[in-house]
């Protein structure tokens, strides 16, 4: 089996292959052990060439530096534009509402509601009765039907 160096497996990490090499790479890398530790080998070496750990405080402080300088006028003025929104839309909504309200009370509807809600607990009144009531008034009701059928008998006894 050809393995291959670790010259090649940095290649490999940094991209700089042509599709097929690297399918071939990728293949051999599920059948060789010893490739794969190469492999391995050269993934690290990458990660501590492009490293230089002098000068990473300073260049995390100007990334973050620039973030936040990017971040902060866009975050205030989209902050700003929301609430300066928000405000607008809810003026909107009261003023369609009181016009809403302007227009039913100028045309009456609320007054005909009104009339419309009494006659409706006035016919409901007159006619309603508890359910007490109506099951105390019936004629033929359970208590009824057995006084019948007790006289019923009595009289059947005394003939």
């Amino acid at each position: 089996m050809k393995h291959y160096s670790v010259e090649n497996w940095l290649q490999y990490v940094r991209d700089e292959l042509e599709e097929e090499t690297r399918t071939q790479y990728e293949n051999h890398l599920y059948l060789c052990d010893h490739c794969l530790e190469l492999y391995l080998q050269a993934v690290e070496t990458n990660d501590t060439q492009g490293l230089d750990l002098s000068e990473t405080e300073s260049f995390t402080n100007s990334i973050m530096e620039q973030i936040y300088e990017m971040n902060e006028p866009t975050e205030t003025v989209e902050k700003k534009g929301r609430i300066h929104h928000s405000r607008k839309q809810t003026f909107i909504h009261y003023a369609v509402a009181v016009a809403m309200t302007m227009i039913l009370m100028s045309t009456g509807v609320f007054s005909q509601l009104l009339k419309m809600s009494d006659t409706v607990e006035d016919k409901e009144s007159r006619h309603t009765e508890s359910f007490v009531e109506s099951f105390l008034d019936q004629r033929g009701s359970i208590i009824n039907k057995f006084e019948l059928g007790a006289q019923f008998k009595e009289g059947k006894q005394n003939e």
